[in-house]
């Protein structure tokens, strides 16, 4: 039973397939056959169409029959047989003889500097002359006499002093150094005189506790006589070994002042005259 069941489904199958084959091979066979007239005819009834081509040049007289349609009128030629609307519009004619081109040279040409640019100033650049201020007149009226000293006054605060630098650094002394080993006529002569006072009035204030206590020594004394014959200062170079002797020798220095003033050949060359002398202290001979 389940064969017999499956045979006549197979037939239906097939059955409709080739129906369909047939109804469309049929249409087909139709549509091909028609012809649409009615189309033609409405296309037929529209407005003609309207071809037009721009031209480059125009003739005087019309051409009897146009193929084309253009902004003016046109007699061509060509030899072409077939009617052809051109593709692209034709090159441009000049009519009469044409102008000679100059000829390139294959020579690089200089570079021309570019024109000077002309730059124009503003309204409110430019200064105004009439109302640029002008500087007050000078007064060239003479001077009074007050006014003169006052710039006499100022010109001499201004100018150097030459005696400046003698008042603020005073002019040092001349000194003129000398010992009993001196030998020159001025010099030596003024010693020998200085040497003979001090020894009469040391020993006429000889220290008496140096004769009691049988002191004896020597000491070198430094003393700066001034040009007037004063005393300006007494040193003890080396010392006796005593003070009562130092101090006794510093004394009578002292007490024989003032001495001879210094002749005038010395002031010439000097100032101050430094004396160095040794001293010699005894209980039997005395100062020497």
């Amino acid at each position: 039973m389940t064969t017999r069941a499956t045979a006549p489904a197979r037939t239906e199958t097939e059955t409709l397939g080739l129906a369909l084959v047939l109804a469309l091979v049929l249409h087909v066979a139709v549509i091909t056959q028609l012809h649409f007239d009615w189309i033609s005819a409405t296309l037929e009834s529209r407005a003609p169409d309207l071809d037009v081509i721009l031209v480059d040049w125009a003739s005087e007289k019309p051409p009897d029959e146009a193929d084309f349609l253009a902004q003016a009128n046109q007699t061509g030629g060509g030899d072409n047989p077939e009617l052809e609307r051109p593709s692209a519009p034709p090159p441009s004619e000049t009519v009469g003889t044409p102008e000679p081109q100059p000829e390139v040279s294959s020579r690089p040409q200089p570079e021309v500097d570019p024109a000077p640019r002309t730059v124009l100033a503003r309204q409110t650049d430019t200064p105004d002359l009439t109302r640029i201020e002008q500087p007050p007149a000078e007064d060239k009226s003479l001077p009074d006499a007050s006014q003169l000293l006052q710039q006499a006054r100022t010109v001499t605060q201004a100018a150097p002093d030459p005696l400046a630098f003698e008042r603020v650094v005073p002019k040092r002394p001349r000194r003129k150094f000398i010992t009993a080993n001196t030998r020159e006529h001025l010099y030596a002569s003024y010693m020998r005189a200085w040497v003979a006072k001090v020894e009469r009035v040391g020993n006429m204030n000889y220290p008496e506790q140096a004769r009691q206590r049988n002191l004896e020594g020597s000491l070198v004394l430094s003393v700066d006589v001034l040009a007037d014959g004063s005393i300006e200062r007494v040193q003890v170079l080396r010392s006796s070994g005593y003070d009562l002797l130092d101090e006794a020798a510093v004394r009578i220095v002292r007490l024989a002042a003032p001495y001879a003033e210094l002749p005038p050949d010395v002031r010439e060359e000097t100032d101050i005259l430094t004396i160095t002398r040794t001293w010699q202290f005894s209980a039997r001979t005395g100062l020497n």
